[in-house]
């Protein structure tokens, strides 16, 4: 085989190995299944099989950097105890496979020059960065989004537990009961809603709750949380709260609105000024500026009111007074 063949096979396998890697990573249907946090054993691998281990220590983490990333892939959707090594493995394997891509074409183009040497170097190796950050930045991006999502959802599903309670079901069951009926329009906060109702029929509700404020870490859940218990020990009104505390989350959620709204104001002048100004200037200034042009080019021609010789010829200098 040929040094041309040889790099066109070593790119395909790399290529394909690269997409296939990202696929999984980006594309994965883990997300959002109760059963994998719950039945961790019952999960499917994600492709690497027994070298997910090993893939995933190829590049050291540091505890903290690790626990990070737990809480982003839990929050992101992605519930298996796993799902941290599953990541890393799936990104260190793309990393080694890169190299080895790279390594093949090295080896495999003849007569390469030093210079075009240290250019593919680089290249490589600004490759190999972006490999390694990118996929990080998309969980966090991920995590950020579903929370955001289950934070607009929240108070929809606060009024529809509040209304099944009121009707007389157990706040366990209402919570089942919204969960089921908000699958189709709210996904995510659904899921995790099935989630408190599995772990309290083997625990208690107010652990469930509290579990959930810690996989979320928001304001609005940890509020709930502690609302949840508070009603729990004390044996208050749930539906009673529960209505108060989605009014004071719609009620906060306007009040940043308006606040976001009086940000923009401000952040508008920054493109009026060196957008719109300059146009303006343009208009207003621009006739005027052609106008002294052709006065200036004008003038300054023989004949012209700024010609110096004309100007000479059309107020002499007065004779030097001479002494006697």
């Amino acid at each position: 085989m040929n040094n041309p063949m040889l790099l066109v096979v070593g790119a395909f396998f790399g290529v394909t190995l690269l997409i296939y890697l990202v696929g999984r990573l980006l594309l994965s249907s883990d997300r959002n299944q109760p059963d994998a946090m719950l039945h961790p054993g019952a999960k499917p691998s994600i492709g690497l099989g027994r070298m997910t281990r090993a893939f995933a220590g190829i590049v050291p983490v540091s505890s903290s950097s690790y626990e990070t990333l737990q809480k982003d892939m839990v929050k992101a959707g992605y519930y298996h105890r796993d799902a941290a090594d599953e990541f890393l493995a799936v990104r260190n394997a793309a990393l080694v496979a890169w190299i080895i891509f790279v390594g093949v074409a090295l080896v495999a183009i003849p007569d390469l020059s030093e210079s075009l040497t240290q250019l593919i170097l680089i290249f490589s190796v600004a490759v190999l960065i972006l490999i390694f950050a990118i996929p990080r930045v998309i969980i966090s991006s991920q995590a950020s989004a579903r929370v955001s999502r289950i934070q607009h959802a929240l108070p929809d599903a606060l009024d529809m537990i509040t209304m099944t309670t009121t009707a007389g079901l157990p706040l366990q069951k209402s919570i089942k009961r919204v969960s089921d009926e908000m699958v189709q329009a709210h996904e995510d906060l659904a899921c995790e809603l099935m989630i408190i109702d599995r772990q309290a029929e083997t625990g208690s509700l107010t652990q469930a709750i509290q579990n959930f404020a810690k996989r979320l870490e928001i304001p609005e859940v940890n509020a709930l949380s502690t609302l949840v218990t508070q009603a729990q020990r004390i044996g208050g009104s749930v539906a009673g709260a529960f209505r108060e505390f989605a009014d004071s989350i719609r009620r906060t959620r306007r009040q940043l609105a308006e606040e976001r709204g009086n940000q923009n104001s401000i952040k508008l002048l920054i493109p009026v000024i060196f957008l719109l100004a300059p146009p303006i200037y343009i208009l207003l200034l621009g006739p005027s500026a052609l106008r002294l042009h052709d006065f200036m080019t004008t003038g300054a021609q023989e004949g012209g009111a700024l010609d110096q010789n004309t100007s000479a010829a059309a107020s002499p200098l007065p004779e030097r007074y001479e002494s006697p």
